[in-house]
Formats: structure tokens, C-alpha cells, sequence
């Protein structure tokens, strides 16, 4: 015999039964919530962004830190590096980081073609972009410590 066999016809819908009626309790218990929930999302989230710290070479090239900060539901704040080669209509994003510890990032131009960012500690980095034209860029950075 099968286990669906002994289960039986009656025991399975007593089953659907109980699943029926906590899908009912739980959508009841969120009923209150959904309004908030409506008004919560349809918030309008604000946005403001700054680019500070800028460093240049002789070129005019400059690297700074570029910071975007909204306000919604809570505030989300996004960190990177910019690039902004000379003589180009836009920067471009070196790399994204979470909150920088006091007095990083630091940028070098160790020449015209070639920059140092140090990023101090992070938590989390994205991938990093070692090279825009002719100018050659290095990365340093350490994790913070954990506690175990």
C-alpha cells in the first residue's frame, strides 16, 4: 500500500481544509498592514549627489569621491570613485564601496598615466576598473576586523 493510499480521501481534504483557513488567518492579519504598505511604497524617494576630495594631475585629469544619498522609507547612501579624464563629457565609475572610514579615500597620481586609490577598510567593494585610456590605476584596501 501506498502512502498516499492510507492518507485517504477524507484525511486530504481536512488537509486542504487547514491550508484554506491559515491562508485566511494570515491574509486577515495583514488586511491592517496593506494600506501602510501602499503608502510606504508609493513615498517619493529624494536623491542627492555630490562629488568631493577631487584630486587632479598636470593633465587635468581629476579622481574624487562621489556620493549619492535617498531618502525614503530610509536613507540609502552609494560611495565610489570617479574619474573625470580631461577634455571627457562625463566621469566614469572606478569602483563602488560601502561607507569609508575617516580620511579615505586617499588618491596619489604617482604620474600623469598612473593613480593609487586607497580605500582604507571596506566591508564590501565592486569590481574595480584598472585602466581608462592611458591612465593605469591601482587599488589598496583591507577588511575591517571581525570579532569571533
Amino acid at each position: 500500500m501506498m502512502p498516499t493510499e492510507a492518507i485517504g480521501k477524507p484525511n486530504e481534504e481536512a488537509f486542504q481544509g487547514v491550508i484554506v483557513a491559515a491562508v485566511v488567518i494570515i491574509l486577515l492579519m495583514a488586511l491592517p498592514t496593506i494600506p501602510e504598505l501602499v503608502f510606504l511604497l508609493a513615498m517619493p524617494w529624494n536623491c542627492d549627489e555630490g562629488t568631493t576630495n577631487g584630486v587632479s594631475n598636470a593633465l587635468g585629469d581629476i579622481v574624487a569621491v562621489h556620493s549619492r544619498a535617498c531618502t525614503g522609507i530610509g536613507t540609502i547612501v552609494d560611495y565610489s570613485v570617479v574619474l573625470q579624464a580631461h577634455g571627457a563629457a562625463t566621469a566614469t565609475t572606478l569602483v563602488e564601496f560601502d561607507e569609508p572610514y575617516s580620511g579615505y579615500p586617499k588618491f596619489h597620481w604617482i604620474d600623469d598615466g598612473s593613480l593609487s586609490i586607497d580605500l582604507g577598510k571596506v566591508g564590501w567593494i565592486s569590481p574595480r576598473t584598472g585602466k581608462i585610456g592611458s591612465i593605469r590605476i591601482s587599488y589598496a584596501y583591507s577588511e575591517p576586523a571581525t570579532s569571533q
